[in-house]
């Protein structure tokens, strides 16, 4: 599109009287606008329209086809009981998943969102892809602090910053503010969490949530009893 615009005031008889403006034309703005709300949708997936918010390769955790074993008992009794209470829970209070990569946080963490997600708002979240996404402004950030449950896996892995700092604290405190539980995963246990994700981060929520250790061996590396590689 290409408007002419006028001078609002006199200027000298060399100069232009306006000048020649270029801008998108409507179809374009619509595409960008389309490709901007999609965006928006990856992060926040099940809130609106009835689409699972689970990614599609975590869809089928759930706590029948889970491993249960003297290293992850605890962690499972927790996450299913509190899929159970969901509707008894008022102070939002949820649960860190802390342990080594591959004793079956994400698959505990995806679970009580698969118990849950017909009757309630369901946000997943990979905090390292939805930080790189905050950076660009393409992330609805009132839709995770309004669902009524938030999966928030993988935390700690991103480098600690003032930035990320800041980011975490306004969907954690968010979250607090409003009494909407969180499930956290995360590769590091208490005495490396707070150096990971900062003091201000670790002591809202560590003092606010239940936190379980998994242990046991990488599951991804086995088959059938046996490693795979």
């Amino acid at each position: 599109m290409k408007t002419y615009y006028r001078h609002p005031f006199p200027l000298p008889p060399s100069m232009p009287k306006g000048h020649w403006l270029l801008s998108d034309c409507l179809c374009v703005r619509k595409e960008r606008a389309e490709k901007r709300y999609a965006q928006k949708s990856l992060t926040t997936r099940g809130l609106t329209g009835g689409v699972d918010p689970i990614p599609l390769a975590l869809r089928k955790h759930s706590f029948d086809n889970f491993e249960v074993a003297a290293t992850n008992r605890e962690a499972y009794e927790t996450c299913r009981v509190f899929s159970q209470r969901f509707s008894e829970l008022t102070q939002g209070r949820g649960i860190l998943l802390m342990g080594p990569s591959g004793t079956g946080k994400t698959h505990l963490a995806c679970a009580i969102a698969n118990v849950l997600k017909d009757q309630y708002s369901v946000a997943f979240a990979c905090l390292p892809i939805l930080l790189e996404k905050m950076r660009t402004g393409g992330v609805n950030l009132d839709e995770l602090l309004s669902a009524d449950l938030l999966i928030l896996d993988d935390i700690g892995s991103e480098r600690e910053t003032a930035w990320t700092t800041e980011r975490l604290l306004l969907i954690v405190d968010g979250r607090l503010t409003t009494s909407k539980p969180t499930v956290f995963t995360s590769n590091y246990e208490l005495d490396d969490f707070e150096a990971r994700v900062g003091m201000r981060v670790a002591s809202r929520i560590i003092g606010n949530n239940l936190h379980v250790v998994l242990r046991g061996a990488d599951w991804r590396l086995y088959r059938n009893g046996k490693k795979r590689y």
